[in-house]
């Protein structure tokens, strides 16, 4: 009979399936066990309706950080707000969304203007509404005489060997050292990773928007450069850097050389499409659209080729079936402003588009699947 529950409750949207926890103890148990929790965010990852879209609208007077959810249906687009609580000794200076995982969202705060790393880490889950605070990292800059000295970025990872959430922080020094960490929920700390990756610079000014650090099938990537454009990979599970080689026409686009910086000319990034990597280049006139068509990453599928003049960037957001794509446009380089979005389709005439109704002034959308996941610190 509980099996047969637990398989009804699955298939309920999240909103519903709360409510109920306050029906009864029996309901309330049901629903906090981390197998029905489990269950549900399976049943939700193969299912439209549990898709949405999250974008951080302001931070207020009180110290609330302000979201918006957007539903991902072709049909009508359906927008709510979501309002974190953050704790009343908070002088927040500023926000940053680095990515979502399993419906659980990876939120940086700085309390302290003009500094590199933000002053917390919170793991926040929207649909619940539960958010937990991060100690510190053994290795801030917070101190340091020079801000400069290195920039890093941060991602979010499930680990299906320890069952286990994680927290990865790539850290991009002038002097070429390792000291990439990895914070582990269930064991409550941060640990510098041994291992090295081969790859000498990463550019950290292409992680600008969309997920930072993409993560499929348990690994994290991110572009890395050496005398070419490559692929870095870090498995969280085994600890291992690899290297994925890129398409040709991207290996070799223009690096300019600084005395301790390299810059990669055009707009080249990865995101994460439809469980996929996806990676992106726009020049001038073009704006190209790939994913890695299997796990070994030995493989390159070309999806489309779209005009990009006058375009300052574009983001692939979200692949609906059949290879339809949700793309945001920024038009104005200046303000960064002017966002549009638009449905790409790939058919056997060719392609085509349609305006999306989002919100032309929502910008840094990041998808998320809609979950009751919650890790506790410590357990």
């Amino acid at each position: 009979m509980e099996e047969i529950l637990v398989n009804i409750l699955s298939r309920l949207p999240v909103k519903l399936v709360v409510r109920f926890n306050c029906v009864s103890k029996f309901w309330n148990t049901l629903i906090s066990h981390p197998y029905f929790r489990k269950k549900r965010l399976n049943h939700a990852k193969n299912h439209a309706r549990s898709q949405k879209l999250l974008s951080l609208d302001c931070l207020d007077d009180n110290n609330r950080l302000h979201f918006y959810s957007y539903s991902l249906s072709l049909v009508q687009l359906v927008k709510d707000i979501r309002v974190v609580d953050c704790p009343s000794n908070w002088n927040a200076e500023g926000t940053k969304v680095y990515c979502s995982c399993e419906g659980l969202f990876l939120i940086g705060i700085w309390t302290e203007p003009h500094v590199e790393q933000p002053s917390l880490l919170m793991i926040w889950n929207p649909s619940t509404r539960e958010s937990i605070l991060l100690p510190h990292s053994k290795f801030n800059n917070d101190n340091d005489d020079d801000d400069d000295e290195f920039r890093s970025t941060y991602g979010l990872g499930y680990d299906s060997i320890s069952d286990d959430y994680k927290v990865f922080r790539l850290v991009m020094t002038k002097d070429g050292q390792n000291k990439n960490e990895i914070f582990a929920l269930k064991n409550n700390s941060w640990r510098i990773i041994e291992e090295t990756s081969s790859l000498d610079w990463t550019d950290c000014s292409m992680y600008s928007g969309g997920e930072f650090l993409p993560f499929v099938d348990g690994v994290f990537h991110w572009l890395g450069i050496s005398s070419k454009l490559s692929v870095v990979s870090f498995n969280i599970s085994s600890e291992v850097y690899r290297d994925i080689p890129l398409p040709e026409i991207v290996c070799y686009l223009t690096l300019s050389r600084f005395e301790y910086d390299v810059k990669i000319e055009v707009d080249v990034g990865l995101t994460v499409l439809a469980g996929m990597l996806g990676l992106y280049y726009k020049d001038d006139n073009f704006f190209n659209l790939w994913v890695m068509e299997d796990k070994h990453g030995s493989s390159w599928m070309k999806l489309f080729t779209i005009p990009s003049y006058g375009i300052y960037k574009v983001i692939p957001t979200y692949m609906f079936s059949d290879y339809q794509m949700l793309l945001c446009f920024q038009l104005d380089s200046i303000t960064r402003s002017k966002f549009v979005y638009r449905i790409i389709s790939v058919g056997s005439f060719g392609l085509n588009n349609q305006i999306w109704p989002l919100d032309h002034d929502a910008k840094d959308v990041i998808v998320y699947t809609e979950s009751l996941i919650f890790p506790k610190l410590g357990q």
